[in-house]
């Protein structure tokens, strides 16, 4: 286990010789089944291992008291004993739902809520919950008031967000599986950051928070971050054990590589700011892979998605509407906590407010992206979309420092996120899976996307990307 880790431009490898060796998350549910490896062994590595690493990470929020919550489901439950972690804007029972904000109380919630209840009851021992940034509002995890989660393959860089604790512990060794949810593309920017597998599912996939439902635009999905595609898979087929949406087919337990397939290329940003080539070149070089493996590849543009310029503002227009959302339904808003909120959260919440006007035609405009979303897949006949997961390569801390102007702080922002957002807004799933690493040694994603309710041909695809390239971990 690497133990020079405190200082900042470090690689943080929790990777050592203990119980938990180089298993993910599969492997240690099957010693634990076997017997070869118990419970609260597991845990033990897992928590030394965290805290070896989190003097550089700050990935870890909150602690539930030592051992964690110990497996709430049946012992035949998917990952029955593996330790893990959830994200701190969830509900559950013995973590405070700070939210990554000092503005929130830190009370402990006292019973979990349905996404804290799925992520148990596919076997988790969760140990503690992680890092995000302020309401899950950007793409780094960097505070005003507290030091930045960074990232395990090199700690002058950020880790990504929202997601971007449990990201770090998976990344790092430290755990084989934590929660995770993206808004925007918070599960998959960590993921594509951090070398790691990333999926959100189509909208209503997962168990979500009731009020999430009333929104206009549904954005928010619920997954987790994994070092296997293995894991991923899993993941969806327990939680879908504990609760299916009937609404869509079930996901199923996808074993590995499908059929070969028509596969559209992005090699577009819907942003102004284009794709740096860094990030363009390994999916380029996938393509041709898949390509060599009997796949189909043709180009794809914005065009064919009916997405222009415009879908950057609507979605910018909505995202502060749902920044003024969560600070008033968590209270963030009252007088003596308003001025604890970050400076990016508070531009935000007067950047929806100003934008008000706008809001109805920002949302008539992205309802419409699902049809157009969709529509495409069967005009151009192909059954996922391949691109970068990011549009830049991953910046150094500062970089999205929430102190920033927030106009530079937000045309930082869109030129790293010019991809992710359009599968939140259309709800359809998309997979971010590691494809190299650009000129800083940093790991660079590769996303597929597809319609709804086309996770299992998504995994496929990222199983075959595994068998291809496989994935390289930190301790490598």
């Amino acid at each position: 286990m690497t133990t020079e880790i405190t200082q900042a431009g470090t690689r943080a490898n929790a990777f050592t010789d203990d119980a938990l060796g180089t298993l993910d998350a599969t492997g240690v549910a099957e010693a634990i089944a076997a017997g070869t490896l118990g419970v609260a062994e597991a845990a033990t590595a897992a928590t030394e291992r965290i805290r070896t690493v989190d003097p550089a990470t700050r990935a870890v929020r909150w602690w539930l008291p030592e051992g964690g919550t110990g497996p709430q489901a049946p012992a035949d439950a998917a990952f029955h004993g593996v330790p893990s972690a959830i994200k701190e804007n969830t509900a559950f029972a013995g973590l405070p739902t700070t939210m990554g904000s000092a503005a929130l109380s830190v009370t402990p919630a006292k019973r979990s809520g349905p996404v804290g209840e799925q992520f148990a009851a596919t076997g988790v021992n969760v140990l503690a919950s992680t890092v995000m940034p302020e309401f899950g509002m950007t793409a780094s995890a960097e505070f005003a008031d507290r030091a930045p989660a960074r990232n395990p393959w090199n700690t002058d860089y950020t880790v990504g967000g929202s997601s971007s604790g449990s990201a770090a512990l998976v990344a790092s060794g430290a755990l084989p599986i934590a929660h995770g949810n993206d808004g925007g593309g918070s599960i998959r920017i960590p993921a594509a950051l951090n070398g790691l597998v990333g999926l959100k599912g189509t909208r209503g996939r997962l168990a979500e928070l009731p009020a999430l439902a009333v929104l206009p635009v549904n954005v928010v999905c619920e997954g987790v971050l994994t070092r296997t595609v293995r894991d991923t898979a899993r993941y969806f087929a327990a939680a879908e054990r504990h609760r299916r949406n009937p609404a869509l087919s079930p996901v199923g337990h996808v074993r590995g590589p499908g059929r070969r397939r028509r596969i559209g290329l992005v090699t577009e940003s819907v942003t102004e700011f284009g794709i740096a080539a860094e990030c363009l070149a390994p999916v380029r070089t996938l393509a041709d892979e898949l390509t060599d493996q009997g796949h189909e590849i043709i180009e794809l543009s914005m065009t064919d998605l009916r997405i222009d310029g415009g879908f950057v503002d609507d979605f910018l227009h909505y995202w502060g509407l749902l920044a003024g959302l969560e600070v008033a339904v968590t209270g963030a808003v009252t007088p003596g906590r308003f001025g604890a909120l970050d400076p990016v959260t508070r531009s935000l919440l007067r950047s929806g407010l100003f934008g008000a006007p706008s809001i109805p035609g920002a949302i008539a405009r992205l309802r419409a992206v699902t049809g157009n979303y969709e529509r495409m897949f069967v005009e151009r006949g192909v059954d996922a979309m391949l691109s970068p997961t990011m549009t830049s390569t991953t910046p150094r801390i500062g970089h999205l420092d929430p102190a920033l102007p927030f106009d530079e702080f937000m045309s930082r922002t869109i030129a790293m996120v010019g991809i992710t957002p359009l599968n939140n807004v259309s709800g359809g799933p998309a997979i971010s899976v590691p494809c190299g690493f650009d000129d800083a040694g940093l790991p660079l994603g590769a996303q597929f996307a597809g319609p709804a309710g086309m996770e299992a041909t998504l995994l496929e695809l990222a199983y075959e990307v595994e068998e291809l390239r496989p994935f390289a971990r930190i301790d490598g």
